[in-house]
């Protein structure tokens, strides 16, 4: 039962984090033109992006699930691709954002404003996104584990999320982060996945976001798929 308490207080101060960040500005990631765009070559600084649209390039396009969606840049890039999308995020003030950002770009994402460690699935995808989200949960094979069920065989998982290489900076310490080891936990959980990309990405300076002094974070991003 405690763990049950912590963990609801973990969402409340994480949703209030959130909403926060979002209404501090009107749009508070990818604020870069081409966030929306198809071709991979418009995304130089995100591995992870350009390798997901490769993978997907010629494939018909199928179901798709956001995992903590943020403000909706993935999910609506999916969705302009013609993917049926479901976006989850925990800031209601973010999935109202997606609702937004997505008829501005002249389509639909269904969005749920949930806790992704609580969130359950209606069927399979063919595409399940986790971008950033891991390292705000601390029993991350609960969330792996909904997310691989979820995927249909030869579907992809597609995730990033902060390592343990380089500390976290003070300014992430406003709510609780449970960063992962290289080859850690979350990797472990694809062991029997066959890997389509991993990066451990270390030392990165941040210029995804503002308001926040200088600093740097390390990042596994990996893309597997579902045999």
């Amino acid at each position: 039962m405690p763990q049950a308490s912590s963990q609801a207080g973990d969402a409340g101060d994480l949703a209030r984090f959130f909403d926060d960040l979002y209404t501090s500005s009107g749009r508070y990631w990818w604020q870069q033109p081409e966030r929306h765009s198809e071709d991979p070559n418009n995304y130089p600084t995100s591995l992870l992006t350009q390798l997901t649209l490769r993978l997907l390039a010629g494939r018909p396009p199928g179901r798709a699930l956001d995992l903590g969606a943020g403000e909706g840049a993935d999910a609506i890039r999916l969705a302009l691709m013609g993917y049926d999308v479901h976006a989850v995020e925990i800031s209601k003030i973010g999935a109202d954002k997606i609702v937004a950002f997505a008829h501005e770009a002249t389509t639909t994402v269904t969005v749920e404003a949930a806790d992704v460690r609580e969130y359950e699935p209606h069927g399979t995808f063919d595409v399940v996104i986790c971008n950033g989200v891991l390292h705000y949960v601390a029993e991350k094979q609960q969330v792996v584990r909904t997310m691989q069920q979820a995927t249909r065989r030869g579907g992809l998982n597609v995730i990033s999320l902060w390592s343990t290489y380089t500390p976290l900076p003070d300014c992430h310490k406003k709510v609780p982060v449970y960063c992962d080891d290289e080859d850690g936990v979350v990797q472990g959980l694809y062991r029997d996945w066959p890997t389509e990309f991993i990066y451990f990405e270390r030392g990165k300076p941040e210029h995804s976001h503002g308001g926040m002094p200088g600093h740097a974070h390390s990042h596994i991003k990996m893309i597997s798929r579902k045999p």
